[in-house]
């Protein structure tokens, strides 16, 4: 299948194969960048099954080969031959992209294409991570570290869910404010040591979930410190930092622990429901839009902090 690609969310994940900061085994160089897509096919090979020519879709940014092992536990963001769009092939930064047709997901043709496309990343990762990973329950207390693209999205997806009290940690008050406008009580972080006793205090040490979506050992940690007891941590930002946990906090207050990468594509309709539904507040997550040809330029505004949330850059035609 064909598909002409309107924009993609801007994800740090860009930047570093950009800069080349991942391990030179994982370079495949030339490469076009680019994940976190939507747009309209334009044509149609075999297997297109409730599809046509002019439909919008979202396509996942990892799907998976359909016959190993994780794939048919249907775990294929797990995949052994894991396909990763602008990274292990040709990225979405493009006028066009193919993919098999079973990883293309149909939306209303009312759906903003410009809006929607990071759906296809940050919101369904952090969809992911909350449903099945920590599993939040109606009427829990969540804290999100981090209020970059990635944490205003996990924000936003556990109210949906059911969350009663978001909690909302960063260095950057406009961060915050963004996370405020999604109903989360704001902490800023910023010179702070040890900032569990303040979340646990707020709380009433109630806070039985804790994304990580910034990738430090520092931040994992208080994440961890943070939960309750029984309560759980989901690490989505990546970092190779070393992090040291005390170890009888995973006996005895039965904490857990543990990674969330990318989404099944099997969830990928529910996260298509969720954004057709309303549910999603993109004017919040998105706040800034660049042209493509001024790619450059965004790379180096996010990693300036000059982007709150996340950034869209269009593709023209």
């Amino acid at each position: 299948m064909l598909v002409e690609v309107a924009a993609n969310g801007l994800c740090h994940t860009d930047v570093t194969y950009y800069e080349a900061t991942i391990p030179e085994k994982m370079r495949i160089y030339p490469l076009i960048l680019g994940h976190e897509a939507a747009g309209k096919v334009v044509a149609m090979g075999t297997g297109a099954e409730g599809l046509a020519e002019g439909d919008s879709v979202l396509l996942p940014p990892v799907y998976g080969c359909g016959d190993c092992d994780y794939c048919q536990a249907g775990l294929d963001n797990l995949c052994r031959k894991s396909v990763f769009l602008g990274a292990s092939r040709h990225g979405t930064y493009a006028q066009y992209v193919a993919l098999p047709a079973k990883f293309a997901f149909k939306m209303k043709p009312s759906v903003d294409l410009e809006r929607a496309c990071i759906s296809a990343d940050s919101v369904s990762t952090v969809y992911y991570s909350l449903k099945e990973r920590v599993g939040v329950q109606k009427g829990e207390s969540v804290a999100v570290f981090g209020c970059g693209g990635l944490g205003l999205a996990a924000l936003n997806v556990a109210r949906e869910l059911g969350a009663a009290k978001l909690y909302a940690v960063d260095v950057r008050e406009e961060s915050l404010e963004a996370a405020k406008k999604l109903g989360a009580e704001p902490v800023n972080s910023k010179g702070k040591e040890k900032i569990f006793k303040e979340l646990k205090s707020a709380s009433g040490d109630s806070i039985r979930i804790a994304l990580d979506c910034v990738g430090h050992g520092t931040t994992i940690t208080e994440a961890f410190n943070t939960v309750c007891k029984g309560g759980e941590v989901s690490v989505i930002g990546f970092t190779l930092d070393e992090v040291n946990l005390r170890a009888g906090n995973f006996m005895g207050l039965q904490k857990r622990i543990g990674g969330s990468w990318a989404c099944p594509t099997r969830l990928y309709p529910e996260v298509v429901e969720l954004l057709e539904g309303g549910g999603i507040d993109f004017d919040v997550l998105v706040s800034k839009f660049y042209d493509l040809e001024q790619v450059e330029q965004a790379f180096h505004d996010l990693e300036a902090g000059k982007i709150v949330g996340r950034a869209v850059v269009r593709i023209p035609h």
